[in-house]
């Protein structure tokens, strides 16, 4: 970041910091009617979390240098074995030929030592047409019945029978690219060496996450016809703010297409079964046990997104009710596990997902 840029961040700060004092000292009307009162105090509260969130964005860009914008991948480093990889393609009841999609592109990966992947899909709907899918490609099948822990279930269920030390994870509507191995494996070959060389002054990589994209226009492009010249919604998250957490080894799971060290996730008890946002809780109790994460910023995969309203509602209330229920079971305000860092990194994911109620006060706000 430029020192001109810079300076004017911290002058925004400091600005918004005197009118938040403003507004506290000098304009609620303590002697107004209860319901007044009631409201006023809400409208204050809501800009100072609405301010804090976009003070917090803007002290993670201020302590992110280049080199941890912009993640170097390295090449294969020859003094490290190759790891073994199992790559999990996770199912429940998704269309067979959405499944087909992601198989195929799945056995174009490249990797150096191609008997070293080992592609698995985990059905817990353990459907005869998807295993036959598998039996066509010549992947591994995982088939579960009665599965009543959701996608964490599942995976479990995978990789009690699975042994590599990396392992993958791919929803069904998630096509990876040919190139995912090479830009995410050679992370961990370097972090191996670095343990080697000076584990004194390293940490340990518990996963890799690459961004999530999209070959579908998102509802806002879909609608406003603006493909070309409007942003996925989700591109800011995926490839900039949890590029920035990465930058500071924080970075969040997002459910898919991203690689694990087995030991790291065998060392924290698998994947959480409490929560209905399995991945967020898990990225976090990696770090908590001492595991770095890192987010890559050009995507290795590509899914669909919904386009429909009703679709859109429907994920981002799971995703907020999953977030909220998370961050609860983590105890992210109190936690004497969590570092500073994480902590600042979870309470402001915490209050994003608690933004609609601001937007609620804002827009009755006139009234």
């Amino acid at each position: 970041m430029s020192n001109k840029r810079r300076v004017l961040n911290v002058l925004a700060i400091i600005l918004s910091v005197i009118y938040l004092l403003w507004r506290v000292f000098f304009t609620i009307p303590w002697h107004a009617h209860l319901f007044t009162l009631i409201f006023a105090l809400l409208l204050v509260l809501s800009e100072i979390v609405s301010n804090f969130t976009g003070f917090m964005l803007i002290f993670f860009r201020m302590l992110a240098t280049r080199k941890k914008q912009d993640l170097e991948i390295p090449d294969y480093d020859a003094r490290q074995p190759l790891p073994d990889v199992d790559l999990i393609i996770v199912t429940h009841n998704e269309d067979v030929e959405l499944l087909r999609k992601t198989i195929n592109a799945a056995t174009y990966i490249k990797y150096p030592n191609r008997k070293q992947l080992h592609i698995v899909v985990a059905d817990d709907g353990n459907r005869p047409e998807v295993q036959a899918l598998t039996a066509y490609y010549h992947v591994g099948y995982i088939g579960m019945t009665d599965n009543k822990k959701a996608k964490a279930g599942n995976i479990n269920h995978a990789l009690e029978q699975l042994h590599s030390p990396l392992f993958v994870i791919f929803d069904t509507d998630m096509i990876p690219f040919s190139g995912f191995l090479n830009q995410t494996v050679p992370l961990f070959q370097q972090n191996f060496q670095a343990l080697q060389d000076d584990p004194d002054h390293t940490e340990p990589l518990g996963f890799v996450q690459t961004p999530q994209s999209f070959y579908n226009a998102d509802i806002f492009q879909f609608n406003l016809f603006s493909e070309r010249i409007v942003p996925n919604e989700q591109d800011f998250f995926s490839r900039d703010v949890n590029v920035l957490n990465g930058g500071n080894k924080r970075a969040l799971f997002t459910g898919s297409n991203a690689v694990f060290l087995r030991q790291a996730v065998d060392e924290v008890g698998g994947f959480p079964t409490d929560t209905i946002t399995e991945d967020f809780e898990l990225g976090t109790e990696l770090n908590m046990a001492g595991y770095i994460s890192l987010a890559t910023k050009v995507p290795q995969s590509s899914g669909i997104t919904p386009i429909d309203l009703k679709g859109v509602i429907k994920q981002r209330t799971r995703w907020a009710r999953g977030v909220i229920q998370s961050c609860r079971n983590l105890h992210i305000f109190w936690n004497p596990k969590l570092s500073w860092m994480n902590r600042l990194i979870l309470i402001n994911t915490y209050f994003y997902w608690w933004a609609f109620f601001r937007r609620i006060i804002y827009i009755i706000a006139p009234i």
